[in-house]
């Protein structure tokens, strides 16, 4: 039967992350993933490295780009493939955990149905490839230790490929091998076989082989975060907030229950630990648990603490909380919290679309769609903000560069801004400049902290079209069309 359920399950993830997958607009962080496309192979690792993320995802998507083009459903294509991947290697995963294949199929439906995960498989970005492979390495250094002889090596050796590959393709990942790392020393003090420090030691130091020739680059990107950077401090609703959130995604809610759901949470963790008897338990405490601790730690001296950041520990979170119903001893009662996690998820699932409002907040697609079909040369296209600026670049059609209004030269602009991807010819620092009798298209949002532009006196407004955009935190999207006098 299990060869029934699994492509059910698989069917019902892919469904639920295809669902409205393009009636949301691309944002910032996508418009980067689709314009490093656009540069050749050398330039494009040269601009990789001026951000602050690894390059794995970037490349897998370029090959993806080739065979299925840079269209927004193309690309958010690739985060869905990873997206149900991840669900089936959480199947793997559970099933060689505890050796159970119904409760191997109840936790890839729950990761199937679960809102977190499914909206990180609606971006353009690498965090399904980092949630397969999170899931992936678990599997392998589950079976390295259950393994002897050549099997046990070659388990070891693929474990050690895919942490490399995990660490590639985004830096909390780290949180996940470290976690990995003290379930082994665990594992090694409960049974006092060297060659499993030996074998392990051998995977670690294949990974950093692999990893070796990016570390440069790392201590660059380091560097630049401990300088400045966007993510603002953590405080004592943090936690709470991202607990929420791991199970059932959506913008936020009221903190009466998000004290509750850190409550409930607190309580489900004590009871795993009591109720379930398997020694791989203390794997799933610990991918749960550390990269929350590793994650406030590093936080109290630089701000890094963001709930998508979760989405890797919060695989273990969805895992933890089917096995430790499946423990409960009242059959009644325990199929009645499955049934009932299973409808919660649903339930926030389609709430957390309908608060979005897609319907009525198209966007930066129907902004740049307008100015697509009305701006013509010799007009000219003015951006207020780098938010919206490199997504503007993606949806362009006119064949007008479009120029960013900066105070400055590149150099004073902070990086993650998006100085990776611009050049100074991008920038335009005095529109007063503007020819007489030109008309100028001029973009700027409500959203990550912007304003409309103060504009010269000479300028004469024309008209004015504005969207909101989904989630809230992009604000409105407004173009004003001007013409100089």
């Amino acid at each position: 039967m299990t060869y029934l359920f699994i492509p059910v399950i698989l069917l019902v993830a892919t469904t639920l992350r295809y669902y409205h997958n393009t009636a949301v607009a691309l944002w910032h962080d996508e418009a980067f993933s689709a314009l490093y496309l656009r540069y050749p192979w050398d330039e494009m690792f040269y601009r990789i490295g001026l951000d602050v993320h690894p390059p794995l995802y970037y490349i897998i998507l370029r090959l993806w780009s080739y065979l299925a083009s840079d269209s927004l459903l193309s690309l958010r294509l690739l985060s869905i493939l990873f997206g149900v991947l991840t669900v089936w290697a959480g199947y793997l995963f559970v099933k060689q955990t505890f050796g159970n294949k119904k409760l191997a199929l109840l936790a890839s439906l729950l990761l199937a149905i679960n809102p977190f995960q499914i909206q990180y498989s609606l971006e353009a970005r690498m965090y399904t490839l980092g949630t397969f492979l999170v899931l992936w390495s678990s599997y392998l250094m589950l079976k390295a230790l259950d393994s002897e002889g050549r099997q046990s090596l070659k388990h070891w050796a693929g474990y050690g490929i895919i942490i490399a590959a995990g660490l590639y393709t985004h830096y909390y990942i780290l949180f996940s091998v470290a976690a990995q790392g003290l379930y082994i020393a665990f594992y090694f003090f409960k049974t006092r076989k060297l060659n499993i420090l030996f074998k392990s030691a051998t995977a670690y130091g294949l990974s950093l082989l692999l990893y070796l020739p990016w570390i440069p680059t790392l201590l660059r990107q380091i560097k630049r975060v401990e300088a400045a950077y966007w993510i603002p401090p953590m405080d004592r609703w943090s936690a709470p907030g991202t607990v929420w959130k791991m199970m059932f995604g959506g913008q936020g809610i009221g903190r009466i229950y998000l004290a509750i759901a850190t409550l409930v949470s607190i309580l489900l963790i004590l009871y795993f630990i009591k109720k379930v008897r398997s020694f791989t338990k203390w794997y799933i405490l610990f991918g749960l648990l550390v990269p929350i601790a590793a994650a406030v730690t590093v936080s109290l001296r630089t701000n890094l603490y963001l709930d998508r950041y979760f989405v890797f520990a919060s695989l273990f979170f969805s895992i933890l909380v089917i096995i430790s119903f499946s423990k409960i001893p009242n059959r009644a009662l325990r199929w009645f919290l499955i049934i009932a996690l299973i409808g919660g998820s649903l339930f926030a699932f389609f709430k957390n679309w309908t608060d979005l409002n897609i319907e009525n907040k198209p966007g930066m697609s129907a902004v740049s769609a307008y100015i697509n079909q009305n701006a013509k040369a010799p007009d000219q296209i003015y951006v207020g903000s780098s938010f919206i600026f490199f997504t503007l670049k993606y949806y362009n059609e006119t064949g007008i560069k479009p120029l960013l209004i900066s105070s400055g030269s590149l150099e004073t602009i902070p990086h993650f801004s998006g100085t990776a991807l611009l050049t100074n010819s991008d920038l335009i620092s005095d529109i007063s400049k503007a020819q007489k009798n030109s008309t100028i298209w001029l973009l700027w949002t409500t959203g990550f902290g912007g304003s409309k532009p103060q504009v010269p006196a000479n300028w004469k407004q024309l008209s004015e079209v504005s969207y909101e955009d989904a989630p809230g935190f992009k604000g409105r999207i407004v173009v004003t069309k001007f013409v100089v006098h």
